[in-house]
């Protein structure tokens, strides 16, 4: 096997430019197969303006073709945004314009169609009932590629179908489980044209529950997979919304209905609303509810016909979980599913990934730290589990599988220092997209093959921000005043000199979340101006752990709070920070956390809140009012992953997961900064989205007036039509101009 060493100095412009009126170049052979930036000198002059650093990132979502021979990514070229295709042999392209909207994920159904997805989280069920709101699944929908701008239908139609989910009752409604539900677009991006799936199936509209699988079937590429049948009112008794397995043209979005070989098509006393296939389209096992004996059950099909795997006792007014199928096991012949460990149940439930042998027995856990955190990794050639990769900080993967561990251990040792994300592979995995980022790299996008040893750099997703003025991150950790290790990540200026620095403190949102490594554009903004970040990931933070995680319940403003000001010390012992000049900023907790700080001036000398939480009591009811009845909470504070088939995070809308941190209800008054603010003595910095929808503009409305009233010293800036995490470029600029002038106000970096 040839291998191949790729610097940015050697290789030139990357495969993006191409787009934007650049020259590409080649890879250069040498000994060992390595992808990084070139060195770069120590900046001379000054900063470059912020309005580099707050751009969207350039490339959105990439994919590699099941054949390894293509690469497709989402990009905006001028005001809009695209989708273009690359072939590798001979470098031809074609560009799709697509209209605004969300894209979850892309992936390739066959060499001339790419899937393009937009995934919210509904209830599982025979209901399927929604967790979001209708306005909600408006907004997140993918519109379809700009064809025809005068005819119906198409996206508009598919919001209307989302929509409808809101309406639909059905008699005798049970659920037991969180699912991905999905808008699918088929791109043809010969022709340009689009096709959403779903609704062309039958007289009713279909939502996929998942990203349909390519399949060949009649040497034909088609895509099958579960859909929702989104009728209005029930018929003989059945179900109103019924799941059936489709396979469809992904031209056309004509498709023929599966059977399954139950002989229950008409859903008469069961409901069966998921199946798990082989690489070959072949069923191997389905999920059924029997409404008369109140029973889930996972069937396997031996010998043409179906057999129990497990059974699980589901009442109606119950909050039973069902196990989710998520792949095959690492023999091939067992199921990986995903579901509740023993014990647990409602909002305090913990999840596992287990192996389903064929014989009805479970393994032990299969992940090696927090099923909904670390997800499954499956040999794209087999379909067989082949491990897993932790979320974190940087991602670690853990792998069972000998070729695919090597070959993830070669993409990791191609980016020396940085962290790699392997973000797609071929149905052969040594060619594979990675993504390489930290360090003192933006982050990019590089395709590999381990055979030929042929790479390409598919693009920098900053590449706006000269190389001498990314600042450099690393990992650093120190000891909390308990003795808990915390890790964090620390954002060092291209110039000054790191030594006795001006500091900002950000503390991530959440609070179950973390900082990974990578382009922060809010740090990136504040180093450029010369000071010192530090981005804590402080007790009760996921990714280190369910050990680390718990350590937090109940710490919200207490030893969540105290870990950020330990942060500070040992900045301020390594001679980096100087602790009469540091200043903390968040948002949404970390807002929380920056008002908290504002009462203690012996550690921060001013506190920036950007759609931070001030009443803590008001936030959880209003939280608990946007529920959906049932509540979700009380089957799993989950939400599926849009970039991860059949694979669950935490919800950060969940109530559940914010009253844990909190602790007992009597002590919310004290934790609230808008009843604490005599003892406010640093000056405040209140930003808020009106479209702000984790956390009601009110919250900071009510903490300027109280802060006004006392005669504090408050600025408050509002930000019209912006949303919680400042996706736009407007948003993120109005922002960061408001924090430097704050910061040059009261805290200046020189």
């Amino acid at each position: 096997m040839s291998r191949i060493h790729l610097a940015a100095a050697a290789a030139g412009i990357s495969l993006a430019a191409m787009f934007f009126g650049m020259e590409s170049a080649c890879a250069q052979a040498t000994t060992e197969v390595v992808v990084k930036g070139a060195l770069r000198p120590r900046p001379v002059d000054a900063p470059p303006p912020i309005d580099v650093f707050v751009k969207r990132p350039r490339i959105e979502q990439v994919a590699l073709s099941q054949d390894g021979s293509q690469i497709a990514f989402v990009t905006w070229v001028e005001s809009y945004r695209a989708l273009i295709t690359y072939r590798v042999a001979d470098k031809s392209n074609r560009v799709v314009k697509l209209n605004p909207g969300t894209v979850s994920a892309i992936s390739w159904a066959d060499d001339d169609h790419v899937l393009i997805s937009t995934t919210r989280t509904g209830l599982r069920g025979t209901c399927e009932g929604v967790v979001q709101s209708s306005r909600d699944a408006a907004s997140s929908h993918i519109n379809r590629p700009e064809t025809d701008t005068t005819k119906e239908g198409g996206a508009a139609e598919a919001m209307a179908q989302l929509s409808l989910m809101e309406s639909l009752k059905t008699p005798g409604c049970v659920y037991y489980g969180i699912r991905a539900q999905t808008a699918v677009t088929s791109v043809n991006v010969s022709e340009r044209a689009g096709t959403d799936l779903g609704a062309r199936l039958s007289e009713y509209a279909n939502l996929a529950l998942g990203t349909p699988e390519p399949v060949m079937v009649d040497g034909k590429v088609q895509l099958i997979g579960p859909y929702l049948e989104l009728r209005q009112q029930s018929m003989g008794g059945q179900p109103t919304q019924r799941v059936y397995l489709w396979r469809s043209d992904p031209q056309t979005g004509l498709g023929k209905l599966v059977d399954d070989g139950g002989g229950d098509l008409d859903r008469e006393h069961r409901y069966v609303d998921d199946w798990l296939l082989d690489r070959q389209g072949n069923i191997i096992a389905r999920s059924v509810y029997n409404f008369t004996r109140e029973q889930f059950t996972l069937e396997r099909k031996v010998d043409g016909k179906w057999k129990p795997a497990l059974m699980r006792k589901i009442e109606t007014r119950a909050t039973a979980f069902a196990p989710f199928m998520a792949g095959l096991g690492r023999d091939g012949q067992s199921i990986v599913i995903f579901d509740a460990e023993p014990g647990s149940s409602g909002a305090d439930r913990r999840f596992h990934y287990y192996e389903l042998a064929a014989d009805g027995k479970l393994s032990a856990p299969l992940e090696p730290g927090d099923a909904t955190r670390d997800r499954p990794i499956f040999n794209p050639e087999t379909g067989r589990l082949a491990g897993f990769v932790q979320t974190g900080e940087a991602p670690e993967y853990s792998l069972t599988d000998p070729l695919m561990r090597e070959l993830y251990r070669k993409a990791q040792d191609a980016a020396p220092g940085q962290a790699v994300t392997v973000v797609s592979t071929a149905r052969d995995p040594h060619r594979m997209i990675i993504f390489a980022q930290g360090g003192e790299e933006p982050g990019a996008y590089h395709f590999i093959d381990f055979t030929t040893g042929k790479t390409l750099e598919i693009g920098d997703i900053h590449p706006e921000v000269p190389s001498e003025w990314v600042a450099s991150q690393k990992s650093v950790s120190y000891k909390a005043s308990d003795g808990l290790e915390i890790g964090a990540l620390l954002t060092l200026p291209p110039k000054p000199e790191p030594k006795r620095l001006p500091l900002i403190v950000l503390p991530h949102d959440g609070p179950q979340a973390h900082d990974s490594r990578g382009f922060d554009w809010l740090a990136q903004v504040l180093a450029s101006r010369g000071y010192l970040v530090l981005q804590p990931n402080y007790r009760g933070s996921d990714g280190a752990g369910p050990a680390f995680m718990a350590a937090g319940q109940g710490q919200w403003g207490r030893r969540m709070q105290s870990d950020l000001a330990d942060g500070v010390r040992y900045l301020a012992d390594q001679g980096l920070a100087d602790p009469a000049r540091v200043c903390i900023i968040g948002n949404g907790y970390g807002g929380y956390a920056a008002l908290e700080g504002a009462t203690m001036p012996e550690t921060w000398r001013c506190a920036a809140s950007l759609g931070g939480i001030s009443d803590i009591g008001d936030y959880v009811n209003w939280v608990k009012s946007k529920r959906s009845v049932p509540d979700p909470d009380q089957i799993a504070s989950l939400t599926a992953d849009p970039v991860w088939p059949r694979a669950f995070s935490p919800d950060p809308g969940s109530a559940a997961i914010v009253t844990g941190y909190l602790g007992d209800p009597s002590g919310w008054s004290a934790l609230s900064p808008r009843n604490q603010v005599a003892d406010i003595k640093a000056p405040v910095l209140l930003v808020h989205q009106t479209d702000d929808r984790s956390v009601p503009v009110r919250q900071s409305k009510v903490m300027r007036d109280a802060l006004q009233a006392a005669g504090k010293a408050v600025t408050y800036t509002e930000l019209p039509g912006s949303d919680h995490e400042l996706t736009t470029e407007e948003a993120r600029l109005a922002t960061a101009e408001a924090v430097l002038k704050f910061l040059q106000a009261y805290n200046p970096a020189n």
